[in-house]
C-alpha cells in the first residue's frame, strides 16, 4: 500500500506461464521444504531470472553475503567521497567569498583614490603641471 491508503498497482502484467515472484524463495527452505533436499539452493526460476531481471539468489549463501559486503564497502566509500567533495566545496566557497570581499574593498579604495585625484587635478590651474614646450600629452 502507498501513503494514500490505495493499493499500489502492479508495474506490468505477468505473462502467462511465467513463474510468480513467490517461486523464488529468498530464504533457505525449512526442514522438509517442498521439493528440495535440506541445505540445497532453491531451483532457479524460468531461465534463471525472476521478473524484474534479478537473479534468484539465496540471501544466506556465502556468495550473496560476500557480494553484499563488497557492495556495502563500495557504498560507504562512495558516500565518504561525496562528503569529502562537499566539504572541499564548502571550504573553497569560504575562501572565494573572502577573496571576493577583499577585492570589492580594494575597488572601493581605488575608486576613492581616483575621485580624490580627479578633485585634486581640477583644483590646479589648467596647465600648471605641463612643462612649457615639452609637447607631450598627459592623457
Amino acid at each position: 500500500m502507498n501513503l494514500s491508503g490505495q493499493p499500489t498497482p502492479p508495474t506490468s502484467p505477468e505473462p502467462p506461464g511465467s513463474s510468480s515472484p513467490s517461486s523464488c524463495s529468498t530464504r533457505s527452505p525449512g526442514p522438509g521444504g517442498p521439493g528440495s533436499a535440506q541445505g540445497a539452493p532453491p531451483p532457479p526460476a524460468a531461465g534463471g531470472k525472476e521478473r524484474g531481471g534479478k537473479k534468484c539468489v539465496d540471501r544466506f549463501s556465502p556468495e550473496y553475503r560476500q557480494r553484499r559486503e563488497r557492495n556495502n564497502i563500495a557504498v560507504r566509500k562512495s558516500r565518504d567521497k561525496a562528503k569529502r567533495r562537499n566539504q572541499e566545496m564548502q571550504q573553497k566557497l569560504l575562501e572565494l567569498s573572502a577573496e571576493n570581499e577583499k577585492l570589492h574593498k580594494k575597488i572601493e579604495q581605488l575608486t576613492r583614490d581616483l575621485t580624490s585625484l580627479r578633485h585634486f587635478f581640477k583644483q590646479l590651474p589648467s596647465a600648471s603641471f605641463l612643462q612649457p614646450g615639452s609637447g607631450t600629452d598627459c592623457r
